[in-house]
């Protein structure tokens, strides 16, 4: 949509109720408390810990984003879920694992 994803979830309310200091975003997440990569100060250039930090930092980040860009392809997420509700938990763990084995 037309707002960014920190925007949504600041007024979601998520990050008043969860400690989100584990969480990992992009610098879009600056200021929410989540871990986020460190901006280039205007003053000076990044320090070498800090652009290693951030190449960590994306490296994990480029993984979780691959994960998503290949489950949105598979067809079972483009459509209504056509099977009884109760069994969704089970269907998308089986998704879920079928694509981490793909990527060992």
């Amino acid at each position: 949509g037309s707002r960014h994803d920190s925007y949504c979830l600041r007024t979601s309310g998520i990050l008043d109720e969860y400690d989100v200091t584990a969480w990992m975003g992009d610098k879009g997440y600056i200021g929410t408390a989540m871990l986020t990569p460190i901006r280039k100060p205007k003053h000076r250039d990044l320090l070498d810990w800090e652009k290693d930090f951030n190449y960590h930092h994306n490296k994990k980040r480029a993984i979780v984003e691959h994960v998503i860009a290949n489950l949105t392809t598979w067809r079972i997420l483009h459509t209504d879920y056509r099977r009884p509700i109760d069994t969704f938990a089970t269907t998308i763990s089986a998704v879920l694992g079928l694509q981490f084995y793909r990527q060992a």
